[in-house]
Formats: C-alpha cells, structure tokens, sequence
C-alpha cells in the first residue's frame, strides 16, 4: 500500500463506500411490512432496491466532475448530507409515491459521495496497490452487507422499519463529519481544472472492455441482491432470520475470496486474476442452470451455485476497478464516475428485468445472470486482448 494512505483514511473510504450496499440490504427484510404499511404489493417496494441504484448512477455523473473541479472533501461531504436528509424523510413517507421520490434523492446524495472512493485511491496509488487498496476497502466495508438484514431485522423487532432510515441518517452524518477531518486537503485551483470528459473516457479502447466486465459481473451481484427476498422468503419460503443467516454466507464467501485475492495479488496482474475469478462467476451460474433443471424446489443445491456465484465478486470488483482505472491517470474523478455509472445503470437495468419476469419461477434470474456472467468474461478477455496482457499488464495512460 502507498505509504501516502493512512489507515485512518482506509476507514473513511470504506465506511463511505459501505453506504451503498447498507442503504440497499438493512431494508430488504422490511420490504413486505413496508407495502403492507402503504398498501401496495410487495414488488411496488422491491423496485425501490433499482431505483436507488439508477439514482446511485446518476449521482456519481454528477459527483464526478464536481469531484474533480472542487476537490474530494467538498463533493463527498455534500453528498453524504443530501443522503442524510433524505433518509430522515424516507422514514416519515405514508405513500409509495413519497417513498420513491425520497429513495431517488437519497440515491443522487450517495453516488455523489461515493465516487470520491474510487477517485481518493487513484489519486494515491497504481495498479497492484490500487487492486489491493480496493480489495482492502471492499473487505472492511462487507460488514455493511453482513450486518445489514440483521440491523434491519432487529431494529424492526424493537420499534418499526422507519428506524432503519433514521440509522442510516445518523450514519452518514458522522461519516461526513470524519471526512471533513480525514481527507486530504483539496489540490490547489490549477490543479482542480484539469479536466477529461466522459467521451475521452468511454473512448479509450484500453479501458472499454473492463468496463463492460465490471458492469455486467456487478448485474449478477445487483440481479442476486434485488431478488434476493423472492428467491429465499418466497420461492424457498425461509423466514426472515433465516434469510439474513443465508445472505450472510454469501458474504463470508465474499470476504474469502477477497483475502485470496489480495494473496494472489502479490504474484499476479490484477487483470490476469480478473480473467479467473470471472470464470468462476460462469461456473457458479452453470450450477444454478443445473439446479433449476435437476432439483428447482432445493435450497442447498440453489444455495451452493449462489456461493460459488456471489463469492467470486470478491476477486472481480477489486481487480476491475484497478485494472480500469490505472488508463486515468488525469480525471480519476470522471472515470470513476463514469465506471461507477455504467456499472449501476447497467446493473439497476438487468436486476429490474429479473425481478418483472420472475414472479413465480427462479428461472429469469438464473438465466439472465449466467448471460451477465459470460458477457463479463467477454469483455475482460477483449480488453486484456487489447492491452497485450498475458502475464505481466502493459501500462497505457491518457
């Protein structure tokens, strides 16, 4: 790691970047008493987990270039009061109408805030060190993901689901308010106005086929998440604690592969390993296929192609964040965003689509992630084609 980050800033980024996956995951148990408590269906408040990651997409476009232009600090602390304040108001909505418009702006809030992570550690390091400071950070923040459902369950338990909004305020205003102590003071005006605009970046041939890989393996994850209640509470009809117990294995599978990752890191390119935990995404969506064709009603068949499926994002997300990000040496807050964005628009997209068809079968989900997996792989595979990558990475910059 790059001696310029300290572990006090290692902290903030990850509980700025566990945001994301609290803000989506604390809520999913409350999901049924929720449209019980607005009298709408329970897919009405599902779609909010797509909603909030468009929103999430939208609002890195718009943090990006502000990121870059005023500074990290500035940008992120803005977003994270915005997440706050809409997060108080989600708790009072008596309406789904309501409860749309305030998961929207809370969504902007957070993607204006969360793509200054990204930017921070490329602002610091390269390569490995990205791909290792990435994989840290992923780690740390897991516990987001791993508490979450539980967080949320218990907080139900002892007062209502409105409370898992008001936690997630509180939360975002003392991390705003550690930012404006831990981050590193803004570059001065001249260096601030260097810009690279998003067509630079789309159009750099070295980093297009990561960015379709990262997108498309994060569909699989999205398509997981979202679903997530329909397949284990409804398809497979486990209650709401054993649900959180089962999203928590996922996790922990998550957190393996991560630490595997992070070893293998120290013998091998980020793009290469890339490549291989991609592949072991494909291989655990081929499971699922089996499993709906042998046994569909089987939760542990299911659940092994799950694990196997989810884990290998562990070894994907960290790799392809460096792997993409080393080609902006410039203008890390644009190509953040612009990474960042496809990944949410392309992901909110292919999880909503899951959850529209798979009203009484596991099949579109499982189906539609084995596609995301392979396209994934595809477009790692073509930009490690591109960059002449085979063993050792051949660094281009703009």
């Amino acid at each position: 790691m790059n001696n310029t980050v300290s572990k006090t800033l290692v902290a903030l980024l990850a509980a700025v970047f566990a945001m994301t996956p609290f803000a989506i995951d604390s809520y999913l148990p409350a999901i049924p008493t929720i449209a019980d408590e607005l009298n709408v269906g329970t897919g009405m408040v599902s779609i909010t987990v797509s909603i909030y990651v468009f929103g999430l997409a939208i609002g890195q476009l718009i943090g990006g270039p502000l990121s870059d232009r005023f500074g990290r600090m500035k940008i992120m602390v803005m977003g994270l009061v915005i997440f706050a304040g809409c997060s108080l108001m989600l708790a009072n909505s008596s309406s789904i109408e309501s409860f749309w418009l305030w998961r929207i702006l809370q969504s902007l809030g957070g993607g204006i805030a969360v793509v200054g992570v990204p930017a921070t550690i490329r602002d610091n390091t390269e390569g490995k060190e990205s791909a290792k400071l990435f994989a840290l950070i992923a780690l740390i923040s897991m516990i987001a993901p791993s508490i979450a459902p539980t967080v949320g369950t218990t907080i139900m338990k002892l007062s209502s689901w409105h409370w898992i909004f008001i936690v997630s305020a509180v939360f975002a205003l003392l991390v705003a308010l550690a930012a404006t102590k831990v981050l590193p003071k803004p570059k001065s005006s001249a260096q601030l106005k260097h810009a690279v605009s998003y067509r630079q970046v789309f159009r750099t041939k070295q980093g297009q086929g990561y960015l379709i890989s990262q997108s498309f393996s994060f569909s699989v994850l999205m398509t997981f998440i979202a679903n997530g209640a329909f397949i284990y509470m409804i398809h497979f009809g486990v209650s709401p604690e054993e649900f959180s117990a089962l999203f928590l294995v996922n996790v922990l599978g998550v957190a393996l592969i991560n630490r595997l990752n992070s070893f293998l890191l120290n013998t091998h390119a980020p793009e290469v390993l890339l490549v291989r935990f991609i592949s072991m995404q494909v291989v655990g969506t081929v499971v699922l296929l089996l499993s709906q064709l042998v046994a569909p009603d089987n939760l542990w068949f299911a659940l092994v192609g799950f694990i196997i499926t989810i884990s290998a994002n562990g070894g994907i997300m960290a790799n392809s964040n460096a792997s993409f990000l080393k080609h902006f040496r410039k203008g890390a807050g644009v190509a953040s965003a612009a990474l960042g964005a496809t990944q949410f628009f392309t992901a909110a997209s292919i999880s909503a689509l899951a959850a529209v068809l798979s009203a009484h079968s596991l099949w579109p989900v499982v189906l539609i992630m084995f596609v995301s997996a392979s396209v994934s792989l595809r477009g790692a595979l073509k930009a490690n084609s591109v960059n002449q990558i085979y063993q050792s990475p051949i660094e281009v910059k703009i």
